[in-house]
């Protein structure tokens, strides 16, 4: 009788993992733009080519926009700023397309009280989606069968302060995803409350950090190979 319940279970999970790993890999791209100016912004905006625009309020004013999913630029400093608001409110108005425009805070867009990446994908609808993925494993974390890797407190940690730690709970929590519906055995020493953050602190500073450059930088290499292709 448990044997349909397990089977729900497992797809959930690999639904729910493909969802946050597709927003951790957007995001990541958008975290790690080519340095560009606001000359070329426009120039792209008029031949309706972007397509997601993040504009960083603060001082200075930051412009980040993409061309694509993998293509993402930066104007680190803008020196005019107001006319720069006028110009992309007249821009968007006129532009052809639909464009995805994120306005950001200064000291709100990298809160470190929560991983905020998930309620932030620069993508139409992307918030909700990865967004509610990530409460989703989080209450399953909570409320489903023991973890075998840690205690629930150990996973708290990693998921709140750990950045990935919902990919990693999807992947290993309560088997391997690889094992499918087969058993697996126990960990000898599942981590504890504070094993747990200091996993957590190490993923946030180190882990998903150089994850996301070796990803920012693959993807822009095979970026660079496919534009030399005729």
């Amino acid at each position: 009788m448990r044997v349909p319940f397990r089977i729900a279970g497992l797809w959930i999970r690999v639904v729910l993992l493909v969802i946050l790993l597709w927003g951790a890999f957007l995001t990541v791209l958008s975290t790690f733009p080519r340095e560009s100016t606001a000359a070329e912004f426009q120039a792209a905006l008029r031949a309706d080519q972007v397509t997601c625009v993040i504009v960083f309020n603060g001082d200075p004013v930051r412009l980040r926009w993409s061309t694509g999913p993998l293509l993402w630029y930066q104007v680190d400093r803008v020196r005019d700023a107001d006319r720069l608001r006028r110009d992309l409110a007249r821009e968007f108005e006129a532009a052809d397309q639909r464009l995805l425009v994120i306005w950001r805070w200064a000291g709100n867009h990298d809160n470190p009280r929560y991983p905020s990446w998930p309620f932030q994908v620069p993508f139409p609808g992307g918030p909700w989606i990865v967004g509610i993925a990530w409460v989703a494993a989080l209450l399953i974390m909570l409320g489903a069968d023991p973890p075998r890797w840690g205690n629930r407190w150990a996973w708290f940690w990693v998921f709140w302060v750990g950045e990935v730690g919902a990919i990693l709970f999807l992947l290993l929590e309560p088997r391997s995803l690889w094992y499918g519906l087969e058993p697996q055995n126990p960990i000898p020493r599942p981590m504890r409350g504070g094993q747990g953050c200091v996993l957590s602190i190490c993923l946030n500073l180190v882990g998903a950090g150089l994850a996301a450059v070796g990803i920012s930088r693959a993807v822009q290499a095979l970026a660079d190979l496919l534009a030399t292709v005729p």
